[in-house]
């Protein structure tokens, strides 16, 4: 080997030792083998009088309906919904095509005496058997407005000794759009676990409210549910479970989604989708009536796991009313209130501490109640703005201004435009689409809830806010945030005098809500979707890696000397 070539071999084992070292340095942490899956396979009928070609409710819609809900039950049962849910390594799996039972006009679509009940039992082989029916208005006696139906065996502890299991959904529950959260508890009474009424988002509540699905399983009843299983092995793992009953860290690498994916909330998800986002929420946990919103939470924007990291602290601990995202600068912007003036603050995400205090906005007993951060058209920071919505009351009204604050120098609020409102300090989430450009608004004025605002009619006139037609998302203590990297709007509000705590990732073109989950309650004060940090940490070795190889393979082969 002549010393040239020796030399350059030298180079290129040094660069290679280095990247190698780095890489092991900056390497994701990737899920160990988790937990086997405890498997429910069930066999699906549709009553016949339920097929409607001429509408497109053929079987094949059917089937697909039900493999949608059982999906969403999966992910209601595996993933996590906040400090009381117990996430069950648990799935439902339909075992055959769906096929239809009974015969026109037996009645047996509508489930309304004993008669009914007993030869839904006595149909179908053994092992699990789930029916779709129209309706039920007996289940063991009298069940007015009903929507699922089950027999519930004793209680043993022995996985897979109940040999014929049947239980009852309908269609009611599917116009609804709370099929999947009927067939989770329905399978549940089959798993031996009777109603309860703990936590307000738990499976087996015995009322469900609509829209939302609750996921919440507590200790106990995830045993009984994971003895319930069909199958004594199932060769299936929960990848983002670790194997002594809790969960893999967010930002895990998990391998149950094609090409790979990482953890969020027990779910593995895909690097484009919720999982590559995490949501930080000023709130007050558990507290239903409302209070001051002096805690920080984080949460999985694509299970609604969430964790509650304590006060806002630094120095003190802080009310926290309104929080943005600022990516050109990966900044968590806050809004501090104070007696005569409102403090902006820049937020440490991952522990919820206030860094630093960066500007006051003199308004004296006005208050900004909502946030949203624009990046303006280019990925420099210098165009970058705060929009916000600053209320004073007038009497015994709430009026409302927006105005924008360059984070630069965030102690001057400039006028937008104004609201003509009388309840404008009910509009308590902003979010910014900036694919879109367009400003959304979340408050708990019906039909719909959300708003889009045209700040290109203001001012002098006052700012045109348009509901968004069937969005059906009216919320109080409504905080909203827009993710880029997902192109998705997340929203979090409670409902019923504040007993329920909803969240919705929402499609900000159509304004539908693609899923509700009924969180562990809290009390919402602000919304921001921040970029899993792992997600970036994996593109940059994937790019080291590409960069490295290139440069040996350069080096190897200089131009003119191969």
């Amino acid at each position: 080997m002549s010393l040239r070539n020796r030399a350059r071999w030298t180079r290129q084992a040094e660069v290679a030792m280095g990247a190698f070292l780095l890489l092991v340095l900056l390497r994701p942490q990737v899920a160990s083998s988790g937990p086997a899956v405890d498997l429910h396979d069930l066999t699906w009928y549709v009553h016949v009088d339920l097929i409607d070609v001429a509408a497109g409710e053929d079987l094949p819609f059917w089937q697909s309906a039900i493999d949608a809900a059982v999906d969403t039950a999966n992910v209601l049962l595996e993933g996590g919904q906040g400090p009381f849910d117990e996430p069950c390594c648990t799935r439902l799996s339909r075992t055959a095509s769906v096929t239809t039972f009974g015969s026109t006009g037996d009645g047996l679509d509508v489930i309304d005496s004993g008669s009914d009940q007993a030869a839904i039992a006595a149909f179908g082989g053994s092992g699990s058997n789930a029916f779709l029916v129209d309706s039920i208005s007996h289940c063991s006696g009298s069940a007015p407005s009903a929507i699922g139906c089950a027999w519930r065996p004793s209680c043993n502890g022995n996985g897979n000794d109940d040999p014929h299991l049947w239980m009852l959904a309908t269609v009611e529950s599917f116009d609804s759009g709370t099929l999947a959260i009927v067939v989770a508890h329905e399978r549940g009474h089959n798993a031996c676990l009777e109603h309860v009424s703990t936590a307000e988002c738990q499976i087996m509540q015995g009322t469900i409210y609509t829209p939302g699905l609750g996921g919440c399983l507590m200790a106990g009843e995830c045993t009984n549910y994971r003895a319930g299983r069909t199958t004594t092995s199932s060769g299936l793992e929960c990848g983002c479970h670790d194997i002594l009953g809790g969960l893999e860290p967010d930002g895990t690498h998990c391998s149950e989604v094609a090409a790979g994916g990482i953890c969020s909330g027990g779910l593995c998800g895909a690097y484009d989708g919720g999982a590559a986002v995490q949501l930080v929420m000023a709130a007050d946990p558990g507290l239903i009536s409302g209070g001051p919103p002096d805690d920080s939470l984080r949460i999985s924007a694509l299970a609604g796991d969430w964790t509650n990291l304590g006060p806002y602290s630094g120095g003190s601990p802080a009310q926290v009313r309104a929080i943005a995202y600022a990516a050109d600068s990966d900044t968590l912007y806050g809004v501090v209130p104070t007696v005569n003036d409102d403090s902006i603050v820049m937020i440490d995400s991952a522990t919820g501490t206030i860094l630093s205090f960066v500007g006051t906005i003199g308004n004296g007993a006005d208050e900004i109640v909502s946030m949203a951060y624009d990046p303006g058209a280019t990925t420099a920071t210098g165009d970058d703005r705060l929009i916000v919505l600053e209320v004073h009351s007038s009497g015994s009204n709430f009026l409302g201004e927006f105005r924008w604050i360059d984070p630069a120098s965030p102690s001057t609020a400039n006028l937008l435009g104004s609201i003509v409102w009388n309840d404008a300090h009910l509009v308590t989430g902003l979010a910014y689409d900036s694919l879109q450009d367009k400003l959304f608004a979340a408050s708990p004025f019906g039909p719909d809830g959300l708003y889009e605002v045209d700040l290109g009619s203001c001012p002098p006139s006052p700012c045109d806010m348009t509901q968004v037609s069937g969005a059906r998302l009216f919320r109080d203590d409504a905080s909203l945030s827009y993710s880029p990297r997902t192109g998705m709007l997340y929203l979090v509000g409670t409902v019923f005098g504040g007993a329920r705590t909803f969240y919705d990732v929402i499609d900000p073109t159509t304004g539908t809500s693609v899923e509700t989950l009924s969180l562990d309650v809290f009390t919402p004060a602000g919304l921001a979707a921040v970029p899993e940090p792992d997600i970036s940490a994996t593109l940059f070795v994937s790019a080291l890696v590409i960069f490295v190889t290139a440069s040996l393979r350069r080096r190897a082969n200089p131009p003119g000397r191969e």
